[in-house]
């Protein structure tokens, strides 16, 4: 049986995305970049998609079509 996860939270840092894209930037350009991303992203996909996988699991593993 698989072990099931307490916390099932999303996140994702962006500093460290940034840092990975950009290894040369400073400290302050890291900030500076993750304020701007930050404020422009939107989760609104992460939703609708979490959504739709979880109706999909419920339909077809739990057999609970509602």
């Amino acid at each position: 049986m698989a072990q099931l996860i307490e916390d099932a939270t999303v996140s994702l840092k962006i500093n460290g995305v940034v840092s990975e894209m950009y290894p040369d930037l400073n400290k302050d350009q890291i900030k500076e970049v993750s304020h701007f991303v930050f404020h422009r992203m939107s989760m609104i996909p992460v939703y609708e998609q979490a959504q739709k996988l979880i109706k999909e699991y419920v339909d077809e593993e739990l057999n609970l079509n509602i």
